[in-house]
């Protein structure tokens, strides 16, 4: 069979395919369509990253076999083309049959089933001598395109480390060339600042209306004095940081030589050590557990003995002020005492004269008593009888008064 005829061939199954796919889309609704269109697109892109990968892992171990590959994928590009204008010719002369274009040019009508979809395959093809030869071609199953998925991702972490690195390395070199960059435009900000400061406004000659070469040939000396110093100090910093890194280059190089010199034993013997310094690790650790146990007890007993303390500089401090309310109240005592004093020594001198005044003192005769008590007797009746007669006289007077005052009337 010639090429020409394989051609007819392809294309008459695809329009074929295509044909019955049409007609079989005529019984889904268009719900199931989106369905359908979402799965393809979902499927095109797993195709697609597969694709890639494959020929990421075709370019990376063998460039050779992408040789005729281009060719193949424009023949079945053509090859595809051809099918869709089989196709279309008949969906013409279906819809002129049938009398329009609206039952085929619906959403509906136009979308294809996945499942007829994945039965039309672009078979294997290989650029043999300028011939294109249609093959099945070995197949590649799930464990496989793990691998090489899993290896891919690994050369893609790689690279992407690497990138990071670098890039971390120029982004430090950026970042420290516009630290010294900042650095030297501070320095030419303090330089100007200072220069019109001591040329532009502190130099100026408001007599001459000019600034004296003297003064700018001053400071131009002591600006290169200035230069000179600052240029001898980052040259002893130079110095020694060129000292540094000579120094800390000479052993990563001592470190690499030794890393190149180990062996199997040495790791051993770095074990040993390791283990040794471990035990030696744990026993300082149950040393210090132990320790923190004695200072937790130590601690628990000293909050008792504080707390206890406390107790007692409580029972002090209430013991004292007891003594100064006591010594208070003393004092009070003892001033309540000295003015008792004063009023018992008053009420003894006065006993005293009353005693002194009982002892001069005589009682008089019964019978003289009884006569002047039997006299003031008589005497309050005589009182007596005459208030009786002034009150019989004031009523009468007050009578003769209202019969006078009615008389007058």
């Amino acid at each position: 069979m010639s090429q020409s005829q394989t051609h007819v061939n392809k294309g008459s199954i695809i329009s074929q395919n295509s044909v019955s796919q049409l007609n079989d889309l005529d019984e889904l609704t268009d719900a199931e369509l989106i369905k359908l269109v979402k799965d393809l697109k979902q499927q095109i892109k797993i195709v697609s990253l597969e694709n890639e990968i494959f020929e990421r892992t075709i370019l990376r171990l063998e460039p050779a076999l992408m040789h005729g590959v281009q060719q193949a994928l424009d023949y079945a590009n053509k090859l595809q083309s051809s099918s869709s204008l089989a196709v279309g010719s008949f969906v013409k002369s279906q819809t002129s049959r049938f009398g329009g274009l609206d039952s085929f040019t619906s959403p509906s009508r136009m979308l294809t089933s996945p499942s007829k979809v994945s039965t039309r395959r672009v078979e294997s093809s290989a650029k043999i001598g300028g011939t294109v030869i249609f093959g099945t071609g070995p197949r590649i199953n799930v464990l496989e395109r793990s691998e090489l998925v899993s290896a891919e991702m690994e050369i893609l972490v790689e690279n992407m480390e690497k990138a990071r690195k670098k890039a971390a390395k120029q982004h430090a070199l950026l970042k420290a060339q516009l630290e010294e960059i900042g650095v030297r435009v501070v320095d030419i900000e303090k330089a100007s600042g200072f220069f019109n400061k001591e040329v532009i406004v502190e130099g100026w000659d408001k007599i001459a209306q000019r600034i004296p070469a003297e003064i700018w040939i001053r400071f131009m000396t002591e600006w290169v004095k200035i230069a000179d110093s600052q240029i001898g100090k980052l040259r002893l910093r130079t110095s020694t940081l060129n000292t540094q890194f000579s120094k800390l280059k000479g052993q990563i190089k001592v470190k690499a030589e030794l890393s190149e010199s180990l062996r199997a034993v040495d790791f051993d013997k770095l074990k040993i050590e390791n283990d040794e310094c471990m035990e030696i690790i744990d026993k300082k650790l149950q040393q210090l557990g132990e320790l923190k146990k004695m200072t937790g007890d130590a601690n628990l007993n000293l909050t008792i003995h504080k707390k206890l303390m406390m107790e007692q500089n409580t029972y002090l401090t209430n013991i004292i002020n007891t003594i100064k309310d006591r010594e208070r109240m003393t004092i009070e005592l003892d001033k309540e005492r000295d003015i008792i004093q004063v009023q018992a020594d008053s009420l003894a001198q006065r006993l005293e004269e009353v005693k002194k005044v009982r002892l001069a003192y005589e009682v008089p005769d019964v019978m003289d008593y009884v006569c002047v008590k039997s006299e003031v007797t008589d005497l309050k009746h005589s009182v007596k009888l005459l208030e009786n007669r002034v009150h019989i006289q004031q009523i009468a007077l007050t009578s003769l008064n209202k019969k006078l005052n009615s008389m007058n009337v």
